[in-house]
């Protein structure tokens, strides 16, 4: 009999598996978070959360404390490519960091070390009931038609025990033995190299004066790496340096790492401190599938892609984001397990556009041909554009489908399966809220109450709550939604609580609360209805 019970027993406490424990534990199912590791990364690795991501904290009121733990000084500038900092400067690129985002949401990039933004998200997750334990790691475990029986190991005592959960969410890196042990094969153009990571400390203050750049492209006879700051007060800098085939970090000693630093700062003679040093995989792949049976793959075990774009740790985020609502609604037996059957259809196909964006991006720093530029997609697009299809989205009846995996939100159709666009929400004697921050655990009606048919859509929505037990925020839009949204007076729209449309009504109906009903019912694939 297993020693332990908890609904979701997540396999990584890096910041995908933080992550889901923080939104689980937001949905009311605090889950068990197992990580090896002795405390959060102390490596910078992921270097900035997405304005999407930032779209989705910022709903759990986490905004604030995310960009106080920003790196501080963050400089939000373009990328320069140099001989050294000290040398001549061959040329700049614009970055991906702008303050602004574009017109599509209502928040932007947040410059954070992942050693910063760890832990803020294990605070708030903990607050909120989620069991996480650092030093321990999953050894073993079964699935049956039930649940998951998995076999933990304390790493400093060795004491085992067993845990009984109804569902495992793995996120335990890119080279997953839960993705290896089930078969399931990444594919895609494979490795590119292996990146040595150098943090260290030295007083660049008089060489960057007047420069502002997020990165540093350094290219001349003894280096070829990226220069980054990260904390001007401390003179915390890392150096990334790419590895030889038959290289790892074991062959950089300090002396020859010393030497990399001040031949990319081209001072010979600086005075730096290396604090340490850490290599990883440059590659870009997907897994085949991201579900077996009571097991779901998310970030780096489903999908790896190379740093630039920023793309990859904040897409593991919006993974966990995607699947907690359905692993919530399940767990309280308001819907069927068939809800959980989306989240491979949807992440998939958006995954493996993710990944092609992130490799042209790397491709950039050596020039593109025409080819691959033709591919090239705007960042927005690539943040805010994904368009879903599966069974917790009803299409338009009457909609042609081009089948794109993105849409260009600043030309959003409001189509079921896309993000809901950015719309601001008037407040009765208040000042106008941004939609999104209304989105955070339930689903949202939007519908415009100036109008009889409008009125009849958001009447409806607060008994079918009542009914079904599926959290249904009725929300009164004004008449500007309709534009945005691609519907007509008297049109609604249902969005789901990962900020997605499951549905939408184009005009008036002669039964709103049997529609809406109907409709509900089959994106949340309900129980009760």
């Amino acid at each position: 009999m297993a020693e332990e019970r908890t609904p979701v027993l997540v396999v990584g406490g890096s910041m995908v598996g933080l992550s889901a424990a923080l939104f689980l534990s937001h949905q009311g199912f605090p889950p068990l978070v197992v990580e090896r590791h002795r405390t959060v990364s102390v490596q910078p690795r992921a270097q900035a959360a997405s304005p999407r991501t930032m779209e989705i904290l910022r709903a759990l009121q986490l905004e604030a404390d995310v960009r106080a733990a920003e790196t501080p000084n963050a400089q939000y500038g373009n990328i320069m490519q140099v001989e050294s900092l000290a040398g001549p400067e061959l040329g700049w690129f614009d970055g991906p960091f702008p303050a602004d985002p574009q017109g599509v949401s209502a928040t932007g990039w947040t410059l954070i070390g992942q050693d910063r933004l760890e832990p803020v998200i294990k605070r708030r997750a903990e607050e909120l009931g989620a069991d996480i334990r650092f030093g321990t790691e999953m050894v073993s475990y079964t699935q049956d038609e039930d649940g998951v029986t998995a076999r933990i190991r304390s790493v400093e005592t060795g004491e085992e025990h067993d845990v009984r959960a109804d569902y495992l969410f793995a996120a335990d890196g890119n080279r997953s033995p839960i993705r290896d042990g089930l078969g399931i094969k990444a594919e895609g153009p494979g490795a590119f190299g292996r990146q040595l990571i150098m943090i260290f400390h030295a007083d660049l203050t008089a060489l960057v004066a007047g420069r502002e750049f997020f990165l540093c492209f350094v290219k001349n006879a003894e280096v070829h790496g990226v220069l980054g700051q990260l904390d001007p007060y401390t003179h915390r800098w890392c150096l990334a340096v790419s590895l030889q085939p038959d290289e790892s970090a074991a062959d950089y000693t300090t002396e020859r790492c010393l030497a990399l630093i001040r031949a990319a700062v081209g001072v010979p003679d600086l005075d730096v401190e290396v604090e340490s040093g850490q290599d990883w995989e440059i590659a870009a792949k997907v897994a085949q599938r991201f579900r077996h049976d009571r097991v779901f793959l998310a970030g780096d075990a489903a999908h790896v892609m190379p740093p630039t774009g920023g793309f990859g740790g904040n897409m593991g985020i919006q993974d966990a984001h995607n699947l907690s609502w359905k692993l919530a609604l399940v767990l309280r037996g308001l819907a069927r397990p068939s809800l959980l059957d989306s989240y491979e259809p949807e992440r998939l196909p958006v995954a493996e556009f993710t990944v092609e964006q992130g490799v042209i991006r790397y491709l950039q720093r050596n020039g593109l041909d025409e080819e691959i530029a033709a591919r090239h997609r705007p960042e927005p697009t690539v943040l805010f554009g994904q368009r879903y299809r599966s069974g917790a989205v009803l299409a338009d009846p009457d909609g042609a489908d081009d089948g794109a995996v993105f849409e260009d939100p600043h030309l959003a159709t409001g189509t079921p399966g896309t993000r809901a666009p950015h719309f601001m929400i008037e407040r009765p004697g208040g000042s106008p809220v941004p939609l999104h921050d209304l989105i955070a655990r339930d689903f949202v009606l939007l519908a415009d109450d100036t109008t009889d048919d409008g009125r009849a859509w958001l009447a409806a929505a607060p008994p079918l709550a009542a009914r079904s037990g599926i959290g249904v925020l009725a929300q009164p839009a004004g008449a500007g939604f309709t534009t945005a949204y691609g519907v007509g007076e008297g049109g609604a729209v249902l969005i789901r609580p990962d900020g997605f449309i499951a549905w939408r009504s184009r005009g008036p109906v002669a039964d709103p609360a049997a529609i809406l009903a109907d409709a509900l019912s089959r994106a949340a694939h309900s129980r009760t209805l």
